[in-house]
C-alpha cells in the first residue's frame, strides 16, 4: 500500500506540468491563464502535501518502512509546504514586476517540482 501514494504523487505531478499548465498557457489569455494558475497551483501544492503525509502514515502503520522512504515521503511532503508557501510571495513578485525576485522564487518551486517527481519514481526502488 505504501507504493500507492508516491505513484499518485508521480501521475499528479506529470498530468499538472506536461498536460494541463501547457494546455491552459496555449489555450487562454495571459490575464485569464493567471487567474487560472493562481487558483490551480495552490491546490496542486496542498494535494501533494497531504500524499506526502498520506505515505508517512502509511509507512507508520505498515511494515515497508525504510529510512530511504521515510526520507522521500517526508521531503516531498516539506517540498510542498514548501512550494505552497512561497506562492504568495511568488504573485507579488509578479504584481510588483519584480522579475529578479519572481524566477527566484518560480525555480526554487521548479527545482524542488522535479526534485519531488524524481524522488517519488526513486522511491519504487527503495
Amino acid at each position: 500500500m505504501d507504493l500507492f501514494f508516491p505513484g499518485m504523487i508521480v501521475g499528479i505531478i506529470i498530468l499538472q506540468t506536461s498536460i494541463i499548465a501547457p494546455t491552459l498557457f496555449k489555450g487562454l489569455q495571459i490575464e485569464d491563464f493567471g487567474r487560472v494558475i493562481r487558483s490551480l497551483w495552490p491546490k496542486f501544492f496542498v494535494l501533494i502535501t497531504v500524499l506526502g503525509a498520506a505515505t508517512l502514515l502509511t509507512l507508520f502503520f505498515g511494515e515497508n518502512g525504510s529510512t530511504v522512504r521515510y526520507g522521500i515521503a517526508g521531503a516531498t511532503t516539506a517540498f510542498a509546504a514548501l512550494c505552497y508557501g512561497i506562492i504568495p510571495a511568488t504573485n507579488r513578485a509578479t504584481d510588483e514586476g519584480n522579475d529578479k525576485r519572481f524566477n527566484l522564487l518560480h525555480k526554487t518551486s521548479v527545482y524542488l517540482t522535479v526534485a519531488m517527481l524524481l524522488i517519488n519514481i526513486a522511491y519504487l526502488f527503495a
